[in-house]
């Protein structure tokens, strides 16, 4: 994989996630904020998500499951303590954007470059 097919993948997930955190804060904190920490947790998350858990010697089901855990508990850790969320709103926000963008994304990428 070159390094604008993993751009590509970061930046759609990003995305997806901005805009699913921005629903769950958009009551406590404008968009600018939502989406600088939003992107800062993916940007320390998403790299470990893909080339590690993606890459290791586990089953496709495991690494999605053990990536999945590590994405959800440290963003929600990383929302709660920068951008002053509480831990259930950050752990519920965190939980859903990431099953969106899992699920969302290879949806998105079929759509755009292969249909």
């Amino acid at each position: 994989m070159d390094k604008f097919s993993y751009l590509y993948i970061f930046m759609q997930t990003n995305l997806i996630e901005v805009c699913i955190y921005y629903l769950f804060y958009f009551q406590i904190m404008n968009f600018g904020k939502s989406a600088t920490v939003t992107t800062f947790s993916n940007s320390i998350t998403h790299p470990i998500v893909f080339f590690y858990f993606m890459a290791n010697k586990m089953t496709y089901l495991e690494s999605v499951l053990w990536a999945e855990v590590f994405a959800v508990i440290t963003e929600s850790f990383l929302h709660f303590y920068f951008a002053r969320v509480s831990y259930p709103r950050a752990f519920f926000a965190s939980l859903v954007s990431n099953l969106v963008s899992w699920q969302l994304a290879p949806i998105l990428t079929y759509f755009l470059f292969l249909a």
